[in-house]
């Protein structure tokens, strides 16, 4: 049995959005802990289903509305994408004016459960979308453990290195093999789809070309769109929208595609243990890759308002959060001790950054110039914690 890592942030914040929302979706990759998260909200052991038990499918699939009609307290549906049909139900139950229950319902795959959630449960229901383990469930004097073997709770508690990469090579061999063709509609091979997921973690963090990706695999762009959409809707990758200021500068406009857990990236790219990672020339890549994931999902910022800044040929902004208060920019470098460069001076007045923060390896934390400040990974957790307590 793995071991057990308490996730107070994440248990308070469904707490809340329980309190104000019937429905409360909890979204997010599979095998991240989505089912241990919320379990103990459901009221009884007869308030839980798992629509992955065929019992518990079938039992919702014939008469939702009268299973779920009588029940009081707290209900929880896990993997809730695989019964579409019961969002119209739920909507039912969520507009009954004396609400003798609430919902949480979780799921792994974004497209089907968000078209039924926006259709269905507008207003009814507060999402909150989680990854695997972070810096601050975790302890960040465990940074080098994530970034090698990724914040998936089963690769990150493996007993050994080697363990964890067994674990991760099964996964994608489930998504490859499963989940992908189901999810994404398009037709390509296994050999196919792991090269695509290849050729993207060699990209992760970089600007992304879908033209170069097929003609690499000899497949229409339409394929390759459709798979990195399936990605995105099973939060495997996130895309970074490119900033566009009001700026005379030749801008990169293409997007850039971030492989969200470190671990996944490392068995795509053949990397299974410390030594290798260090020697590694997508070494600085990966750690970029480690930490935007980290920031993102520390600072509870909305996709949307998460950017990659890039002149061409010139300064480049890894990471751009547009926060209510300002907008805020991360720089990472995996060497220990970073130095301040034009590229940051510049990108701090280009975008009017309230700061910048360059992120590297280690707990130190010092000023470097006006607005720029570099910041050991230890400390990460308390900078965003930090920066989530100004909205």
């Amino acid at each position: 049995m793995l071991p057990h890592v308490e996730r107070r942030r994440l248990h308070q914040r469904i707490v809340e959005t329980s309190r104000r929302y019937p429905i409360t979706s909890v979204l997010g990759a599979r095998q991240t802990g989505k089912t241990k998260l919320v379990r103990p909200f459901a009221s009884s052991p007869d308030h839980f289903f798992d629509l992955e038990d065929a019992n518990d499918f079938v039992r919702l699939s014939d008469n939702a509305l009268s299973v779920l009609g009588d029940l009081r307290g707290q209900v929880v549906i896990d993997e809730a994408q695989r019964l579409p049909d019961l969002f119209p139900t739920l909507r039912v139950l969520a507009d009954r004016p004396d609400l003798p229950a609430r919902f949480i319902i979780t799921g792994s795959v974004s497209p089907a459960l968000g078209q039924r959630i926006s259709e269905s449960l507008a207003g009814r229901n507060g999402k909150i979308e989680i990854g695997g383990l972070d810096l601050a469930e975790a302890g960040s004097e465990q940074w080098r453990t994530m970034w090698l073997r990724g914040s998936h709770p089963s690769s990150f508690l493996a007993p050994t290195d080697a363990d964890a990469s067994d674990w991760r090579e099964q996964y994608l061999t489930d998504l490859i093999g499963t989940d992908l063709p189901a999810w994404s509609g398009v037709k390509l091979s296994q050999f196919e789809a792991r090269k695509l997921l290849q050729i993207i973690a060699d990209a992760s963090a970089r600007t992304w070309n879908d033209q170069e990706a097929a003609k690499t695999l000899q497949v229409p762009v339409k394929a390759i769109r459709g798979y990195v959409e399936a990605l995105k809707g099973a939060y495997i990758i996130r895309e970074l929208a490119p900033l566009i200021p009001n700026l005379r500068k030749r801008l990169r406009q293409q997007p850039t595609l971030v492989v969200k857990d470190a671990g996944i990236l490392h068995s795509l790219l053949g990397i299974p243990d410390s030594r290798r990672l260090e020697a590694h020339s997508h070494k600085g890549h990966s750690w970029e890759s480690f930490g935007v994931d980290q920031i993102i999902r520390l600072t509870e910022t909305l996709d949307h308002q998460c950017f990659k800044y890039s002149v061409e040929n010139a300064e480049e902004g890894d990471l751009v959060l547009e926060r209510p208060d300002g907008r805020i920019g991360f720089e990472f470098k995996s060497a220990d001790a970073p130095k301040l460069t034009k590229s940051m001076t510049a990108v701090v007045a280009d975008l009017d950054l309230e700061a910048l923060y360059v992120v590297h390896p280690g707990t130190k934390r010092r000023g470097m110039g006006d607005r720029i400040e570099s910041v050991g990974i230890e400390r990460i957790p308390e900078l965003c914690a930090s920066i989530r307590a100004k909205v």
